[in-house]
């Protein structure tokens, strides 16, 4: 592909300016400029010490360090001979060496036939000219506009070849069929995978891709992805994954739920795109099946596959949501307890001044929240809201009442002693003081808030998300955020924010708390140098004089080195531990080495829950690492035990492949 980028610079009708020491016209026509030759055409750049142009047969010759380079510099090439035969659109250049963009290559012979071209003894690589490690060797290709055809693939590092295809046939320039680079590797359960794409140009707008999977052990099959786009607003993907699992099941099923096995393991995966209007559909046949076949790391971990129809409209004054989705848990059996949302309606009427200053906003959403094992409820919820902002002797103040009305019907599997309906004013009234102070070079910028907030009830009605969360409230709450600045740098960043309930008591993590002084929460961050960072985000009950909740870290280092260390715990408000966890993690790099370790230690088990460590050598323009990883299982009470390969090729995709896993 490259190589025809090249070669297409030949192929100019010949009108040139020709700048050289000496510049002779002979007899017969032809013209020999000689000593340090410059030839400008376009956006091209030529140069040699020789070059001879023959008019009468329309031929160029160019000899000694001839050179070629855009004037955008994106593209550059030298070899030491290059011929032209304008007439035939033919030609050769000897001993290439050039860059395209990030891609550099050489090659003995470039030769321009009529129809196609041909290299032989040719090399890619990202890797820089002075440092080709990793280099893609192939002794001979043949290059059209639509197809590339190459012999004897090698892929070599230090000059020793690591990989080997006999030949290859891909399409090139615009979208052609034809067959794409193939995938070979292994996996935990597979000593070898080998995946096969077909790429299908159909039209302008339709194309496909066809892969057969093969797999010594697990289950093999087949993928077809479909994409089509008409216009702007119109997108279309489809994706068909058919496998055949082997019988009896083998050692990747072991502690699994036997019911979810299947013989034929499919996805189907579509997607529509209509602008407002979208839908799709991702449908597995069991919850195992992206764990066992993809091999791509991200989404191997998925925990839920969705259909889905959704519309949404947006105008000056109004925003208009529709959605119907339905979730599948791919870590459940069954799906029975999985809630759903089928279908939610949003209305939202922007907000407006029916009378200065006053300002009116409306909520509207029907929800069915639907699953068949749990509770289960409709829901129709209407928000209307008023707010009045104002200044007060110089600060800024906003008065907001809103009735919180939600209505349930065909609430199932669920006890309230109001289930049906609630209506209920929520008023919140906030007061808000912004300055900043500055000394020479040091700066700070803060906001001090006071809010009080007001509901009369508390309801006993179903809770399904934090609309539901309707609660007696009378709490005045106060907070303080701050950033301090070192010139440009940010020194620090800090919230405060404490509170106190009137009425007695207050929820803390669904908690009922018969105290009225709410824990005051901490968070700051300070960087009081460029190679140190300090973390703390803290609750705390200062009635009992106990920490509720911290998340502190102190980290020191740069790109290259660090060192972070990190503790985490979490008490319920009655003191009832639920967390508390120590963490130390590292990494180190010298020359092209880089060492990482890591550790997470549960002090409530004693047991470090994880360990890791990895090495890693970081090449010109490649990487090659292993990763060795221990996680303790609570159930099994004991480690599993991971060993992955990482690797890197001409940067330009990172692997992580799984070695041993038990």
């Amino acid at each position: 592909m490259l190589l025809i980028f090249l070669l297409l610079l030949f192929s100019f009708s010949f009108s040139l300016n020709i700048l050289s020491r000496t510049l002779e016209k002979l007899p017969d026509g032809s013209v020999i400029a000689q000593g340090d030759v410059e030839v400008f055409h376009q956006d091209y750049y030529i140069r040699a010490e020789l070059m001879v142009y023959s008019p009468s047969d329309k031929t160029v010759y160019a000899l000694g360090n001839v050179f070629i380079t855009s004037t955008d510099r994106q593209f550059e090439v030298k070899g030491q001979q290059a011929f032209l035969d304008l007439s035939n659109n033919t030609g050769y250049f000897l001993d290439a060496e050039g860059r395209l963009e990030k891609f550099n290559f050489t090659a003995k012979l470039i030769e321009k036939k009529e129809t196609h071209y041909s290299v032989e003894g040719g090399s890619i690589t990202t890797c820089p000219p002075e440092k080709r490690e990793m280099t893609l060797c192939f002794s001979r290709a043949t290059i059209s506009q639509k197809y590339v055809f190459s012999k004897n693939n090698t892929l070599r590092l230090f000059k020793a070849p690591i990989a080997y295809l006999p030949f290859s046939f891909f399409p090139v320039g615009e979208r052609r069929s034809g067959f794409l680079p193939p995938t070979v590797g292994t996996n935990t359960y597979n000593t070898f995978i080998y995946q096969q794409p077909f790429y299908w140009a159909i039209s302008k707008d339709k194309d496909a891709t066809f892969t057969v999977d093969f797999r010594d052990k697990q289950a093999k099959g087949f993928n077809v992805e479909y994409r089509q786009s008409r216009r702007k607003e119109l997108d279309i993907t489809s994706n068909l994954s058919f496998y055949k699992e082997p019988v009896p099941s083998g050692k990747w099923w072991q502690g699994r739920d036997p019911r979810s096995f299947r013989e034929n393991r499919y996805r189907l995966k579509w997607d529509v795109d209509l602008g407002d209007l979208k839908a799709g559909a991702d449908l597995l046949s069991d919850p195992y099946f992206l764990q066992d076949v993809s091999l791509d790391t991200r989404e191997r971990t998925i925990p839920y596959t969705t259909s889905y129809l959704s519309y949404k409209r947006e105008e000056e004054h109004f925003l208009f949501s529709f959605d119907l989705r339905r979730f599948y848990d791919t870590t459940s059996p069954d799906n029975r307890k999985t809630l759903q949302r089928l279908p939610e309606v949003w209305f939202y009427l922007k907000e407006v001044s029916p009378a200065e200053p006053i300002y009116f906003n409306l909520s509207f959403s029907y929800t069915n929240f639907y699953r068949r094992e749990g509770l289960r409820s409709q829901r129709f919820l209407l928000f209307p809201e008023l707010s009045l902002p104002k200044k007060l002797m110089g600060l800024n103040s906003l008065s907001t009442l809103t009735l919180e009305n939600l209505f349930y019907t065909d609430t199932k599997n669920g006890q309230f002693k109001d289930q049906d309906v609630v209506a209920s004013p929520k008023y919140r009234e906030g007061v808000f003081y912004p300055f900043t102070l500055s000394y020479r070079a040091f700066k700070t910028k803060n906001v001090h808030g006071l809010y009080y907030t007001y509901r009369p009830k508390t309801y006993d009605n179903p809770r399904f998300d934090k609309f539901d969360q309707v609660d007696r409230e009378s709490m005045v709450r106060y907070n303080l955020r701050s950033n301090g600045y070192q010139g440009e740098r940010l020194f620090y960043s800090f919230f405060f924010e404490a509170g106190y309930s009137t009425l007695g008591w207050f929820n803390y993590l669904q908690q009922r708390v018969e105290e009225r002084v709410l824990p005051v929460r901490a968070f700051i961050q300070l960087f009081p140098y460029e190679w140190l960072k300090l973390s703390s985000d803290s609750t705390y009950d200062i009635t009992h004089e106990r920490l509720l909740k911290t998340v502190s870290s102190v980290g020191v280092g740069d790109k290259d080195n660090s060192l972070t260390v990190s503790k985490i715990l979490e008490r319920r408000y009655g003191g009832e531990l639920l967390n508390d966890q120590h963490s130390l993690s590292a990494s180190f790099t010298y020359r092209e080495v880089k060492l990482g370790f890591g550790v997470v230690r549960d002090n409530r088990t004693e047991k470090e829950v994880q360990r890791q460590g990895s090495a890693e050598y970081r090449g010109a323009c490649w990487s090659f690492g292993v990763l060795l990883r221990d996680t303790y299982d609570g159930v099994r009470k004991q480690y599993v035990k991971e060993v992955f390969v990482t690797f890197n090729v001409f940067d330009l995709k990172k692997f992580t492949m799984p070695l041993r896993r038990e």
